[in-house]
Parts: structure tokens; sequence; C-alpha cells
């Protein structure tokens, strides 16, 4: 117990020494109180948390997994310990850390609301909604709470109860304004049955330029699109892009330039070897622009016995983060791509392969269904030659103003400018076209509009690719089973819709700098 508590006290050296950006202090006094205690789990953490600061990627999830397998002895430290298991992506440690029944029992609520959505990101579906509805049972009137369990009730299919949970949350916290922006999603909105009133008096009670006047502004634009009004919902689609531009940093330069470097960088020589590492289960990645149509085929793969859906999860990422002893957020940078060809292949494939154990849920294919790996496609080749690589490509138009109506959590910061939007699709076009022609016969190009108009058809032909005897049940989407955790969920289930082209002719008039943007593809 004397251990324990000199290990307290120079953790707590180690935290002041950090939060003053002494860096040697801080790592020295985690150093001392881990060789009083050598399971310190809050010396690990803080040891773990430094090194990222300090741009030491690699002895950082050391560090970590160290403390991993450590049983927390309190719920504070738990939550820590999950935070920094969800930053290196190590799911199966952070479904474990958060199974802890002392965990679900003791923490605060609003604590448990933010773990389930830990576990939601990664797929760990049956977690979170053990742990949302023990949140829930311990404060029905937690407005965390019951926003976390009406997104899992969409995820499952459940709009009905989703939109209760909604409500409840809202009426424990009328500024909670996420679940005014979700239940405008949950279904088709009427004239009949709306809450575009509610709404715009909400709009009047908002923060200006906060993130909460985004949430309505997007509500707002897709209710009133789903009634017609199309001069109302620009309106306050255009109002909710303003908002959101202000919250994000994105610079076009910089991914020109990127794209420009992976080009140089993975050329045909360097792509021609590919690691021998073998994988116990074929990973199906599921790629291309946001809103192409890569969680409807996610979807229809899922419907196969023989297909687990991983979802969104960054697993291949993760590996490629260690390789390159840096981590970054949404896709590489001219860091990484500086070290690319100095990176440990083997290890990158060897480090996937953990991760798919988990990923696959003990069947032999699983979709990785992140539509940013377009960046990572020739790491991918090479580190996981077995890999099957799709890419979705739907209509330019259709694809881009699909991406300016949808509010992302993160990512697309390309979105909420037309101009900006329409330059990030041409480097996306650039960089997809550099991999086809590098990589031959590796990549199965798959169109949007022959999916929603043939989907038997091309069906078989991306099972027939991916090395999948064809199943009826790939083409029937609208089933019960599986879950969708994306800006898709309520259409993912509605089956097939061959109404979703051309909505932006709505909006003509208002889209002229997009069109400008790609007028190349229309000429």
């Amino acid at each position: 117990m004397t251990g324990t508590r000199s290990a307290d006290a120079r953790w707590m050296q180690g935290e002041a020494a950090a939060d003053r950006q002494q860096w040697s202090a801080a790592e020295a006094a985690y150093l001392d109180a881990l060789a009083l205690d050598p399971r310190h789990l809050p010396s690990l953490i803080g040891l773990s948390t430094l090194h990222s600061r300090q741009g030491k990627h690699v002895l950082a999830h050391a560090a970590l997994m160290r403390a991993s397998g450590i049983t927390p002895p309190h719920p504070g430290i738990t939550y820590g310990l999950a935070q920094r298991l969800r930053y290196f992506n190590e799911f199966a440690a952070l479904e474990r850390c958060l199974a802890d029944s002392r965990f679900a029992e003791t923490a605060p609520v609003h604590v448990l609301a933010r773990a389930v959505v830990m576990l939601s990101s990664i797929g760990a579906h049956e977690a979170a909604v053990k742990l949302a509805d023990r949140a829930v049972e311990r404060d029905p009137n937690s407005a965390a709470a019951l926003y976390v369990r009406g997104n899992l009730h969409l995820f499952s299919g459940e709009p009905e109860l989703a939109e209760l949970r909604y409500e409840q949350s809202l009426k424990a916290d009328p500024r909670l304004y996420q679940n005014a922006w979700m239940l405008a999603s949950v279904r088709t909105q009427t004239p009949e049955s709306n809450h575009i009133d509610r709404l715009r008096k909400q709009l009047s009670e908002a923060t200006p330029g906060k993130e909460g006047e985004a949430y309505l502004s997007y509500g707002l634009h897709k209710e009133l699109h789903d009634i017609g009004d199309h001069v109302g919902a620009w309106s306050a689609l255009e109002r909710g892009c303003r908002v959101k531009r202000t919250h994000v940093s994105y610079a076009p330069d910089e991914d020109e330039a990127l794209v420009d470097q992976a080009i140089a960088t993975f050329d045909a020589e360097f792509l021609r070897g590919a690691s021998q590492v073998e994988q116990a289960a074929v990973p199906i990645f599921i790629l291309g622009m946001h809103r192409s149509g890569t969680t409807l085929l996610e979807r229809m793969l899922s419907g196969h016995s023989n297909v687990a859906d991983a979802g969104e999860t960054g697993a291949f990422d993760a590996q490629v983060h260690l390789a390159a002893d840096r981590h970054y957020a949404n896709h590489f940078d001219a860091a990484v791509l500086a070290r690319v060809r100095g990176m440990d292949i083997d290890g990158i494939a060897r480090g996937y392969a953990k991760s798919a154990d988990w990923l696959s849920r003990g069947k032999p294919f699983f979709t990785e269904k992140l539509p940013m790996n377009f960046w990572n496609i020739g790491l991918i080749a090479k580190a996981l030659p077995q890999a099957k690589i799709i890419n979705l490509v739907r209509d330019p138009m259709d694809t881009c103003f699909s991406n300016l109506r949808t509010l992302f959590a993160g990512v697309a910061t390309y979105s909420y400018d037309q101009s900006e939007l329409a330059h990030f699709y041409l480097q996306y076009r650039r960089l997809m076209q550099h991999w086809l022609d590098v990589l031959p016969g590796r990549i199965l190009q798959v169109s949007y509009d022959d999916l929603v108009a043939a989907p038997e058809v091309v069906g078989q032909h991306v099972a027939e690719y991916c090395g999948l005897a064809y199943q009826s049940s790939i083409a029937d989407v609208s089933r019960s089973s599986g879950r969708v955790a994306t800006a898709s969920a309520a259409l993912a289930r509605e089956g097939i819709r061959r109404d979703r082209g051309m909505v932006w002719r709505n909006y003509e008039a208002r889209l002229a700098p997009l069109r400008a943007g790609l007028s190349s593809f229309y000429s």
C-alpha cells in the first residue's frame, strides 16, 4: 500500500509537469512511479499520453499495451484507459475494458454514454446496447444516455424506438440539439407529420455560430426537403454549411500536393512486391467518396453467411500509424508518405491480422467500409495481397451534393464549401485513376447506378470478385438483421431506392460553384 501511495504521489507530479509541458520532468516522474509499482495504471496511461504529445507513437502504444492487461481500480481510470485504447484502435482490449461490471455500476451516467459511443464506433454493438441500457436504467432522465440509446435503436432498424428516445432526451435537455437533427433523419417527413415549426423555434433560441446551430440547420434542411420546400431547404442548408465551415480546418492545396506525393511514392515498381504474411480472414475494403453507395454495398455483402460487417474501423490506418511512428487523422499526411519506402510492410500485415481476428467475428470474410481508405490502396495492396478492394463510383454531382447536405462527425472537412468539395472530388478521382493504372486487376469498380438498377446482377459480380458463392440474401438490404451505424442508417434499410439520383436538380440554380468545379465530367 505504501508503494502504491508513493507511486500515486509521483504520478501526480508527472501530471503537473505534463500540464506545464515539462516533458522530461513528467517522464521521469512517471518512470519513478512505475519503478515503485510496475502495474500503476495511471502512470502507464500518463506515460502513453505523454509520448503521444511528443509525437512518439510507437512508444505511446507500447506503454498502453503494458496497461491493457491490468484491471483498473476505479471507473475514472477505466474510462481513461478506454480513451487511449480507442485512440490506438485496439478493439478487443477496448471491449474487454468497458465490459467491467463495476464500471457500468459506478461510473457517472454521462461517462457511460461516452463509453457507449466508443463501443458503437468499433462495431461492438451488443456491448454498446448492454451498457446503454444500464445507463438509462440508472438515470432515466439522462439526456446523453437517452440520445445514445436512440442511436443504437436507429442503427438496429428500430426507428419508432429511436424517435421515442430522442424525444425523451430533448425533454430532459432541450438544448441537446443532436436529437433534433437525428429525428429529422429517422424517417421521411410529411406535410402532416414533421418537426419544422419546432426546429425553427429551436434555431431562434440556439447560440449563433455554435455546433447546435449547425445540427438544427441540417435537420431543418432535411425536413423541408422532404416536404418539397426546396427554397426553404436551401436556405437552411446554406446556413448549416456556413456555420460548420467555421468549425473545421481544410486546405485544398494540401490535399492536391498530397495526391501528387502519393502518385510519386506509389509507382509500379514499388508496388510490385507484396507481403507474404497470411491473413486468417479475407478483408473486403469498400471505399470511395462518402455518400457514393459504400453503406449499401456493405449492407448487401453482410447478407452473405460468410461475411462479417466490421463497419468503419480505421484498423488499417492504425497499423500504418505504428509503421510510420506517427498518428494522423482520417488519412496520411506528407510526413507519413515520406516514410513509406522504409516501412515494415510485413509488420503492417501482422498487426492487421491481429485486428482481423476480432473484426471478422470468426467468419472467413469481413467488410472494411471506410470510404477514405481510397488513400490507403497502395499500402493495402502491398501489405494485404489477398484483400479485395471495391471502389464505388457515383455520378459526381449526385455524390458531391449528397456530401454537401450531410453533417459529418470529424471527417469530410472539405464538404461545407462547394468549390472545396469539387476540388476534393477531383483529387479523389485523380488518385483513383493512379491506383487503377499501377494496380491493374486489383480494384473492382462498381457503379452506384448499376447497383441500384440491377442489384442481383451487380451482387453476383461482386461476389464472384470476392471469391464468394452468390446468395440471394445479398440483394435483401431491407432485412431486419445486422446494423448500420453511418449517416445512411435509416436509408440503408428501406430497400434498394431508385429515386436517389439527381436530387441536386432541385437546387441547380444555387449550385453553380459545384457544377463549375465538376465541369470536366459533363463536357
